[in-house]
């Protein structure tokens, strides 16, 4: 017990010391005055806005931008163009074509296919099954379509046997012949591979 109570006493005094030569040598202003400053209160950049100020004033623009003319909605003019045409138009090629089967008779197979604005595109064009399965191929082939003005042209025919889809590219054709939605047509089967082909147009000066 002896040794530890001499122990502590020279560490007390040794502290003592210590903090005499720091007071002589001017150390704890040293110190103090390398401590950094202590951190601002930030405050924000930016003010608050109050409620409604957004819809004060209305929203700059270039002036390049802002002397510009409105420009067309563009979706709009899409939407109009793909409304197609009307029931009215659409039944008027209809009853047509059913005249001019009436007048054709039945020496040749024959069968109407109306136009939609897939097909107005060059879609290929879908083709009755049972039709097909009497009268076309059974296989791939090359047939000819002929207008009513004897001009041809030849388009690929799909066999859908496998598939069940039987179709023609015609792409061609409908480009020339200005094929648009609502237009009627009439297939007459005049030869194996070689269509007589009515076009019956929609109304579209009714508009």
């Amino acid at each position: 017990m002896a040794a530890v109570a001499a122990y502590e006493a020279q560490r007390q005094q040794q502290i003592e010391e210590n903090k005499r030569k720091i007071e002589e040598l001017g150390l704890r202003h040293l110190a103090a005055a390398a401590m950094p400053p202590q951190a601002k209160q930030l405050k924000p950049k930016h003010k608050a806005r109050m409620p409604g100020a957004a819809t004060a004033a209305p929203p700059r623009r270039s002036g390049r931008v802002a002397n510009l003319p409105e420009q067309p909605d563009y979706r709009e003019n899409f939407k109009k163009k793909m409304t197609g045409v009307t029931d009215v138009e659409r039944s008027y090629a209809i009853a047509k074509a059913k005249e001019l089967l009436g007048q054709l008779g039945a020496h040749h197979p024959t069968f109407v296919k109306h136009m939609t604005q897939y097909y107005a595109t060059g879609w290929p064009l879908a083709l009755p099954t049972q039709f097909c399965r009497e009268h076309l191929p059974e296989h791939d082939e090359l047939i000819t379509l002929v207008d009513e003005e004897d001009h041809e042209s030849v388009v690929h025919f799909h066999n859908g046997r496998n598939d069940r889809h039987y179709y023609i590219n015609w792409k061609g054709f409908v480009i020339n012949h200005n094929l648009d939605d609502g237009d009627c047509l009439v297939f007459q089967l005049i030869q194996q591979r070689r269509f007589k082909v009515y076009i019956l147009k929609a109304p579209f000066l009714l508009k």
